[in-house]
């Protein structure tokens, strides 16, 4: 078998352990010792439809925890910017938190940075097998460092052709919408609420004039009941004494821009109800005659 015949040039074995089970175990091996190639040979050799669907999500798995460095940088950095396993990053206010300096040798940053390659390679080519496998990469990266950040292409993916996407918030397929459910999941609460104050600020830049555009929000909003578990998260940290000031910045960015959203819906409801009615009454007297 050719996939042996490979381990074997790695210096690697496989034994069989059954002939009526699916080689998961080979799969594991081959990603291990880096022959990606065949590793997704066989996964499209031996599986389909849903089994096809969970195995691609098994090996993407594994992939994504290659590109979390074992060292994320000085203890002292790391224990002064995570709150209760949370990193609030990329705020204007606290620089300092976006990210810890990076000690890693020269030789591991190029490892890293070819194993981020890879994995935006490979999501690339199959991400037509599996929709979800950009939600998979995400949630696996932002679990496994806590201060990583996600790489801009991996955050495209999720926003790319937002004005079509017809998925709304109950799909489980890589959206602006479960972007932002991900990172309040993972205690990203700074990405959350930029990622949202992105979407209704984009959304109140529409003209008036065009309402149906203005209405296409609806097809990624975020649902209220995570926002307002975000607010919940803030608001405890809060309690904790710990990021007070830029918790209570986040928690005003969110309310000041869901007070101008809501008064746009309502006016936009209003301008939709007035266009309704009949503009001239003397018209139809005028028909009458």
């Amino acid at each position: 078998m050719s996939a042996e015949y490979l381990l074997s040039l790695s210096n690697a074995s496989w034994t069989p352990s059954g002939h009526d089970e699916l080689p998961s175990d080979l799969v594991d091996l081959l990603v291990e010792t880096d022959l990606y190639d065949m590793a997704f040979t066989v996964v499209l050799k031996f599986w389909r439809n849903m089994n096809l669907k969970r195995e691609l999500e098994r090996v993407f798995h594994s992939l994504s925890i290659k590109c979390c460095p074992k060292e994320a940088g000085p203890s002292a950095v790391r224990d002064n910017s995570r709150v209760n396993g949370h990193l609030l990053i990329a705020s204007k206010d606290y620089m300092a938190f976006d990210r810890a300096p990076d000690f890693a040798p020269s030789g591991q940053k190029s490892e890293v940075n070819s194993q981020w390659d890879v994995l935006k390679t490979y999501l690339e080519n199959y991400i037509s097998y599996n929709a979800r496998l950009p939600v998979i990469v995400a949630q696996t990266i932002l679990q496994a460092d806590p201060q990583i950040e996600l790489p801009v292409w991996l955050v495209h993916m999720f926003k790319v052709d937002k004005k079509e996407k017809k998925w709304g918030m109950a799909g489980q397929e890589s959206s602006p919408a479960m972007l932002f459910q991900i990172y309040v999941a993972c205690g990203r609460y700074t990405e959350a609420t930029n990622l949202l104050l992105e979407y209704i600020e984009s959304c109140a830049a529409t003209r008036p004039s065009d309402i149906i555009h203005r209405k296409k929000a609806s097809a990624i909003w975020f649902p209220y009941t995570k926002i307002q578990h975000l607010c919940f998260q803030l608001d405890q940290m809060i309690k904790s004494g710990r990021m007070v000031d830029q918790c209570n910045k986040l928690k005003g960015r969110i309310y000041t821009a869901l007070e101008k959203h809501l008064k746009m819906v309502k006016v936009d409801s209003e301008d939709a109800v007035a266009s309704a009615l009949p503009q001239d009454t003397n018209v139809d007297v005028m028909h009458g005659y």
